[in-house]
């Protein structure tokens, strides 16, 4: 039990954390969404907006389309699941009704399994677009302006966080936080995308290119860069910690928690960057499409309300009793607050590639299908870690039916990414002028409740003329 109460304020420090912490243009897009986030060559219109921007030259519906506030929001991890949590955190069935559950040490070790690669990771996300309207310019190819709003949160948390709740710090134990972090962001993005058909080689049918220029506007920032701390227990007992700790954060003042600072439309931003979107895709032959595109080029350079928090040095704690000694452990991990220099945070360049086939058409398959059948492919890569993406690849798949052209039908699976696996279904109600649609891609509960680790939900209204 010895420094068992330093170890107590070191965990409760990191929750705090994490917690302060909570706070790509890919969750707007929800016939993706339908499909497992599946829309690099299926995209087209408004939801080709920073998912690839060439998408815009290729035929759709309506002069002017103008969306109504579509909106996604996701929350999740990739290390506790309904099932591990139902399994060992909800007690047992007694006599008198449900009783705690002692945990034996394969329990333990099951609990630590869970952890991809020693490390676990919580993300957020929440992504609106109040304005968006893309016009066809004769000729000139097709124009969108959007301003979507991201509020994002990725956490990682090392397996040592819950293997020292599960054992404790008993002597000759040793615990490693380096790989801590966490990033949290909120962004404004105004994005003028614009896409264009041009001259292709006589063995396609057509190829565009495209581009998104991006003013960005930064109104919170919050980022552990550097968490190398490691505590050691002894045989004698004795606690002995190293910390070195560097997190920065920016943000405008009613986020700050401010005196009588008021919530505004349009606040003048703590940060501001530019950004772009870069993109090709090509009609390979009737039925078949391709794209590619890099998204979210830039970054944010963050210059008002800047604060650091700073900790380093070495701690020891041989008398957990000793108010002075506890005292000492929280503040050194804790940190102390400075103002600091202007920092930059990059955007989450994405590397997207993408192909679809529209099988009714494929001459092979078109005599047995009944209505419209796309199957499209993707492999997605983040190039950059931070608040808003990782740098894991993420491959999916992605049906849309249409048994009547007014019902799109959706359905996908992905691999990989925070994620690890994805099951998603998504529908679309179509009239002519108006279109509604409303998808998730995390509904892995449906085959196996015990998978269910993630939530989102998407919807998006828009209006043609």
């Amino acid at each position: 039990m010895k420094a068992r109460i330093g170890a107590v304020t070191l965990a409760v420090a990191m929750a705090v954390w994490a917690g302060s912490a909570v706070a790509g243009g890919e969750r707007t897009n929800i016939q993706g969404m339908g499909m497992a986030r599946t829309f690099v060559a299926s995209s087209r219109g408004l939801d080709a907006v920073g998912i690839n921007p060439a998408n815009l030259a290729a035929p759709d519906k309506g002069t002017v389309t103008v969306g109504l506030m579509p909106l996604g929001l996701h929350v999740g991890s990739n290390f506790m699941n309904y099932g591990l949590y139902k399994e060992y955190f909800t007690g047992e069935k007694g006599s008198d009704g449900r009783v705690g559950r002692l945990l034996t040490d394969a329990d333990k070790q099951a609990i630590l399994a869970s952890f991809p690669d020693g490390v676990g990771r919580a993300s957020a996300q929440v992504e609106a677009r109040p304005i968006g309207i893309s016009v066809q310019l004769p000729s000139y190819g097709i124009i969108a302006l959007t301003v979507t709003e991201y509020v994002s949160i990725n956490v990682m948390v090392p397996q040592d966080y819950a293997k020292f709740l599960l054992y404790g710090n008993p002597p000759g134990s040793t615990y490693d936080f380096g790989q801590t972090s966490a990033y949290a962001t909120w962004l404004r993005e105004y994005a003028l995308s614009y896409g264009q058909a041009i001259p292709c080689p006589s063995f396609l049918n057509s190829l565009s290119a495209g581009i998104a220029v991006k003013v960005i506007h930064g109104f919170g920032y919050f980022g552990i860069d550097r968490f190398n701390t490691q505590f050691t227990t002894g045989t004698d007992g004795i606690l002995h910690g190293s910390i070195d700790m560097h997190g920065r954060m920016a943000g405008i003042d009613p986020i700050r928690g401010v005196a009588n600072a008021a919530y505004q439309p349009f606040p003048a931003p703590a940060g501001t960057g530019w950004g772009c979107d870069l993109g090709v895709a090509s009609d390979v032959t009737d039925y078949l499409r391709a794209g590619m595109s890099v998204t979210d080029i830039g970054s944010v350079e963050w210059t008002r309300n800047l604060e650091q928090v700073v900790s380093s040095g070495s701690v020891t704690l041989d008398n957990p009793m000793d108010q002075s000694q506890r005292d000492s452990l929280e503040n050194a991990v804790t940190g102390n607050r400075t103002s600091c220099d202007a920092f930059s945070s990059s955007l989450p360049t994405t590397f997207r590639v993408g192909a679809a086939v529209e099988l009714d058409k494929v001459p092979a398959l078109k005599k047995f299908l009944w209505g419209e059948w796309m199957f499209a492919c993707d492999y997605n890569l983040g190039l950059v870690e931070g608040a808003g993406g990782a740098q894991v690849g993420r491959f999916s798949m992605g049906l849309e039916f249409k048994p009547w052209g007014f019902l799109p039908l959706r359905t996908g699976v992905s691999f990989g990414g925070p994620d690890q696996y994805n099951f998603a279904l998504g529908f679309g109600l179509h009239f002519g002028v108006f279109d509604l649609d409303l998808a998730s891609e995390h509904l892995n509960f449906l085959l196996s409740e015990a998978s269910l680790a993630h939530g989102s939900v998407a919807m998006g209204m828009r209006v043609r003329i």
